[in-house]
């Protein structure tokens, strides 16, 4: 009889054990340190800006510190392959955007977006395109005009090879049969100050890094790629006024490394959608330009995939 007692105790502390490994507990006590967010772009550029705007009120949701941490380069290559070696623990994330799936597509990110699982999607900004103050390009049709093969000069502009604004001027410069200058600048931000330099002719923003240039007079956009104009920009027009179909813009994601476990990016998904569902930080967000955009689970997933494939039949094009 003892013996009998003693082996259902020892059955009893082993399923005990079993359930406090299960998926209860790996969300249980999470997090219980804090959480690293890689950033795989340059600091004061749009991602950086609108993921250390986002870090703060989702820290306090989620109750723990989050510390936001750069590390650039290689179209978001570098800091994304860091994110996605890092342990599946749920404590190291990056924040990233198209870039992500466009390094890919493009082949500068050789381990692909699937490396990484998406928790949410925070916010969406329009993309533009502007010059000079001075330029003679005053709309999309003078753009086009300036970058069609046989045209006097060729046009110089600011790209990061494989990111987010090499892409969208490959998808903006479809309707024509295009021959430029592409200048390796980096990102929103070193291109910007390209362009106030005149090392470059045109660039391609996200509204908040260039609007405060716009008002000033400094530099001119000449077209934004939304469905509407921008609330912010409402002279210029949209490139469907101008006839042509494009709709470019920067939808900011977390992502986790692959493996993490559901329960953890699900604990990550509720903090996050409690802050973006803020009417207070919804005002903060458009206030700089970024639209709340929140999802998650299966919907993004299928979102984020329609993107990589149609970002990947525009690189083939191009390659051909």
């Amino acid at each position: 009889m003892k013996g009998t007692q003693t082996a259902l105790r020892a059955l009893a502390g082993a399923l005990l054990g079993l359930a406090l490994t299960g998926p209860a507990a790996l969300a249980a006590d999470y997090p219980e340190k804090p959480i690293k967010v890689i950033v795989p772009h340059g600091a004061g550029g749009s991602t950086d800006i609108t993921t250390r705007l986002v870090a703060a009120p989702f820290a306090e949701n989620l109750g723990q510190s989050v510390a936001v941490v750069n590390i650039k380069g290689g179209g978001t290559a570098i800091g994304a392959q860091e994110a996605a070696r890092s342990q599946p623990d749920g404590y190291t994330l990056a924040a990233t955007h198209v870039a992500l799936l466009t390094s890919s597509a493009m082949g500068a990110n050789k381990m692909g977006p699937s490396s990484l699982k998406p928790v949410a999607q925070v916010g969406f900004e329009t993309q533009l395109i502007a010059v000079q103050s001075g330029s003679s390009m005053n709309s999309l049709e003078d753009f086009y005009a300036a970058v069609k093969k046989g045209a006097a000069t060729k046009p110089k502009l600011g790209i990061s090879a494989g990111a987010a604004n090499h892409f969208a001027f490959l998808r903006i410069m479809q309707p024509v049969d295009w021959d430029v200058l592409f200048v390796p600048t980096g990102g929103g931000g070193p291109s910007l100050k390209a362009l106030l330099g005149g090392s470059i002719d045109v660039g391609t923003f996200v509204v908040s890094e260039v609007i405060d240039q716009i008002r000033a007079g400094n530099i001119k956009a000449i077209a934004v790629f939304g469905p509407n104009r921008h609330p912010d920009l409402p002279d210029v027009p949209t490139a469907r006024e101008a006839g042509h179909e494009i709709d470019v813009g920067l939808h900011y994601v977390w992502y986790a490394p692959k493996d993490t476990p559901d329960e953890r990016v699900s604990v990550l998904a509720d903090a996050m959608e409690k802050t973006i569902d803020d009417p207070t930080f919804q005002k903060t967000m458009l206030e700089r330009s970024i639209e709340p955009a929140f999802m998650r689970g299966p919907g993004l997933v299928t979102t984020l995939d329609a993107r990589y494939e149609t970002i990947k039949k525009l690189a083939k094009e191009v390659a051909k």
